[in-house]
């Protein structure tokens, strides 16, 4: 396995499913689970346009090769036939590299928080 991506066509489906992995997050790291409700609350602005939500982990061999882009564009085409009009993730914006890559495949940094990436999907 090289990685997965996480994604649910509904962003309060996502805070659902994943409720169990923020209470073992909680007991590992303190700081990163505090992070994680507050994050998810600031993408329920985006909702209506960009309900999907993802999550993607890439090991670093596999990064640069276009296997994640590859996943990303059987998602979109998944996504599209759903009819999910858009996606939203959080990134960091310290982690230029991941940045990059979400704008070479479409999305946009959100003008008043970078860390927000949307995309629309046609």
């Amino acid at each position: 396995m090289c990685g997965y991506i996480l994604c649910a066509e509904d962003l309060k489906a996502y805070e659902k499913n994943a409720y169990p992995y923020y209470l073992t997050l909680k007991e590992l790291d303190e700081v990163k689970a505090e992070r994680f409700p507050n994050a998810n609350r600031e993408l329920e602005r985006f909702y209506p346009e960009y309900p999907a939500h993802i999550h993607i982990d890439i090991l670093e061999e596999y990064t640069g090769n276009g296997v994640c882009s590859k996943l990303m564009q059987a998602l979109f085409e998944v996504l599209k036939e759903e009819k999910v009009p858009g996606i939203c993730v959080l990134v960091d914006t310290n982690n230029k590299r991941a940045v990059r890559f979400y704008e070479k495949i479409g999305f946009k940094a959100f003008e008043e928080n970078p860390g927000i990436m949307l995309c629309k999907l046609d």
